[in-house]
């Protein structure tokens, strides 16, 4: 193992489950072969209010200037965070180690998208200015991220959302009369909300042999015989296996994610089609519509569900080709070489 020091910064709570804290503990998982490798994440809030999210993010920036010293870093690994970025950049001139920024997505972008107030948007977009041009290298989620941030940093690299597919089971999907549809959360995410208002709203349009199963906290729930709920699953064993009874995975995405869905990637993984609106895509560039997966504008995907879920043939083929998808392009094993050539270019 190399003497080299490694410290990965999570603007949100480790403890918590979402897709810039399931990142990182992918990177760890694949750094802390070759590198002494330390984890050090802000307790800010996931959803929260604006005021206060920004009062947490200035808080731990601040923290960081103290905190960073003490651990006596070769390099600093910001996962999407921007905030840990400045103060990891104003520190590296001092003490002389290199940073490394993750995009997952294009900050920008994404909050025109959400129709945030024109300030906002200016003001993200010289952070991002600020933090892409500045960092010693940049990882990127998706191939859109690369073309737009390339202009201001030569030395960045796709790796995309990636897992260790040995975890997940390849699984048949048996020809059953009732099919299990599932929803992933948590959805008390205002992005994720939207899953279950559209489900509540198209329920009785589903062909009456589907039953839906919605997995993750969920303080929104109405009573209907076809939905079942799990609410919130703290074990990693449990989320497996209730990923591993559906039959198929609903994505029903209204506003485009900061990369590609975790929950997109470990339903492919577990041989299942999964059946997904276009903004719930991005960053999956190697995913093909009627190849790997199913996607449709949410005014035809009710139509391609009850179509496509109980043709047995055509299910199978898309899980099959999912899962040999990931295994080619987003398993830890297609990415990890990669990831490690990239850190030892900073040394």
């Amino acid at each position: 193992m190399s003497s080299k020091r490694v410290l990965i910064l999570v603007p949100h709570s480790v403890a918590e489950d979402n897709g810039i804290t399931i990142r990182s503990k992918a990177i760890c998982a694949v750094l802390q072969h070759n590198y002494h490798v330390t984890t050090r994440s802000s307790r800010t809030p996931y959803a929260a209010n604006a005021l206060v999210t920004i009062a947490g993010f200035v808080a731990w920036m601040l923290k960081l200037l103290f905190l960073i010293p003490l651990q006596r870093v070769d390099c600093v690994y910001c996962c999407a965070d921007y905030f840990g970025f400045v103060s990891a950049y104003i520190l590296s001139k001092a003490l002389g180690f290199r940073v490394l920024f993750e995009a997952h997505g294009i900050l920008s972008e994404e909050n025109i998208a959400k129709k945030r107030p024109a300030t906002l948007v200016r003001a993200c977009s010289v952070i991002e200015r600020f933090v892409i041009s500045r960092a010693d290298y940049v990882v990127a989620l998706s191939g859109d991220v690369v073309e737009f941030y390339k202009k201001y940093n030569v030395h960045i690299e796709l790796i995309p959302v990636f897992l260790d597919e040995r975890r997940y089971q390849k699984r048949q999907l048996g020809a059953r009369d009732v099919k299990n549809i599932g929803l992933i959360g948590p959805f008390d995410m205002p992005a994720n909300k939207y899953y279950v208002a559209f489900l509540y709203k198209h329920v009785d349009e589903f062909d009456p042999r589907i039953r839906f199963r919605v997995i993750g906290k969920c303080d929104w729930k109405i009573a209907n015989d076809r939905i079942t709920y799990t609410d919130y699953i703290s074990s990693r064993d449990t989320y497996l296996a209730e990923l591993s009874s559906l039959d198929a995975l609903l994505v029903s995405a209204n506003v485009s994610t900061s990369g590609p869905l975790n929950k997109i990637l470990e339903a492919m993984a577990t041989s299942l089609p999964v059946f997904a609106t276009p903004a719930s895509l991005n960053g999956l560039d190697y995913a093909e519509d009627g190849k790997n997966l199913v996607v449709a504008d949410q005014n035809e995907l009710v139509v391609r569900v009850n179509r496509v879920v109980f043709d047995q043939a055509l299910s199978s083929q898309l899980g099959l080709n999912a899962r040999r998808l990931v295994e080619k392009r987003y398993s830890r094993a297609a990415n990890s070489v990669k990831l490690m050539a990239i850190i030892d270019s900073l040394w």
